[in-house]
């Protein structure tokens, strides 16, 4: 093999390929990337156990060839390169990459043992870039990964119907959830969906061209996402055990307020300061005109408390305790100046809703004891 190809090109593939890759698989080959050089361009692909990865890149294929490098090592060499080319040659079992009057070889790993890199997967519809981007990062604060036995709470779930998609994540403790438009391919309006891990959505998006169309795969074994030059496939996980939380969804609200997001993710932060004991938690009182604040730390007495301006729209003043994780993960992924706070009463779900006409962003958290 010998390809002539722009570094940064193969730099921004080689890497989006290699964070996808198990730091110590038990297979040695599935530590690698598959490099295939044919025609007039150069494919880098990676495969892990649950995600595969795959981009088409311009070159000049002097020599065509298939090989299979150590994917984080060779992502990492290439990164420090800053040549504009760099020059890819195959000799005696190692693979040389070249950048100016710089060198260096990577012994090469058995091919035989490389999985299978799936194909293309043909689109059910696509999205807009920009708009599944920030909806993939906003739901996936909801999302705990920890917990083994119920992999659903490391899962995102993508639910197409009519010309809507909608993104939902929960951890049985709290739930985020948006949508966004949604383009069926062939005209068919029938529901698709799929449960897919967090991490590796969030991953895969990174790569991908955020700003034109994406197209997505939710039917069969394995879902998928792709762009004009890349696409990736992402196994799908066992809804079993889940519960759907939309049903704590009240139809209405007793009480309601808008509050600045800048000024309570402030207060709220500071109140961390003092709510340091192994369970902390933050105390949200909702009045007449004004939100508070307060925190108490029982190990060393402190104690603090701000006000924070808010509309109080309707209904009785009520006070809840939150663990401030939860409550400041929706408020930094609600994307707005101001969010709408719904409540029923203190010892059931609040819910905080994106106030703005181009996102119905919104989150849903269970409070703790007072």
């Amino acid at each position: 093999m010998k390809v002539r190809i722009p570094r940064r090109a193969l730099a921004d593939a080689t890497s989006w390929s290699a964070s996808h890759l198990a730091a110590k698989p038990t297979v040695p080959a599935r530590a690698g990337l598959l490099l295939d050089a044919t025609d007039d361009h150069l494919t880098v692909a990676g495969a892990n156990w649950d995600v595969t990865t795959h981009s088409t890149l311009a070159a000049d294929i002097l020599e065509p060839g298939r090989i299979v490098i150590s994917g984080r090592l060779a992502a990492q060499v290439i990164a420090t390169y800053r040549s504009e080319l760099i020059d890819i040659t195959v000799d005696d079992g190692r693979a040389t990459l070249s950048a100016g009057r710089d060198r260096f070889m990577l012994t090469l790993l058995p091919e035989a043992d490389y999985p299978a890199i799936a194909g293309r997967p043909t689109p059910d519809g696509t999205v807009d870039g920009e708009e599944f981007t920030e909806a993939v990062r906003q739901v996936a604060v909801a999302t705990d990964p920890t917990v083994v036995a119920e992999p659903w709470r490391g899962g995102i779930q993508l639910t197409a119907d009519g010309d809507r998609l909608t993104v939902w994540a929960t951890d049985r403790y709290r739930m985020a959830e948006r949508s966004i438009a949604w383009t069926a391919a062939n005209g068919s309006r029938d529901p698709v969906g799929a449960l897919v891990p967090a991490r590796s959505l969030a991953d895969a998006v990174k790569g991908m061209n955020a700003t034109g169309d994406l197209g997505l795969t939710l039917r069969g074994k394995t879902a998928g996402l792709s762009d004009d030059t890349r696409y990736t496939t992402l196994v799908r996980i066992d809804e079993h055990g889940r519960k759907d939380p939309h049903q704590y969804i009240p139809d209405e609200f007793v009480t309601e307020a808008i509050v600045p997001v800048d000024q309570l993710v402030a207060a709220a932060k500071r109140a961390c300061l003092v709510a340091t004991d192994r369970k902390p938690k933050i105390l949200i009182g909702f009045g007449t005109d004004e939100i508070s604040v307060r925190a108490a730390g029982e190990d060393t007495g402190a104690v603090a408390m701000d006000i924070v301006d808010g509309q109080h729209i309707d209904g009785p003043a009520i006070q809840m305790a939150f663990q401030p994780a939860a409550l400041l993960d929706g408020l930094q992924a609600v994307g707005t100046d101001e969010v709408s706070i719904g409540l029923t009463s203190n010892i059931r779900p609040a819910m905080l809703h994106a106030v703005s006409d181009d996102s119905d962003y919104r989150y849903l958290v269970m409070p703790v004891r007072l």
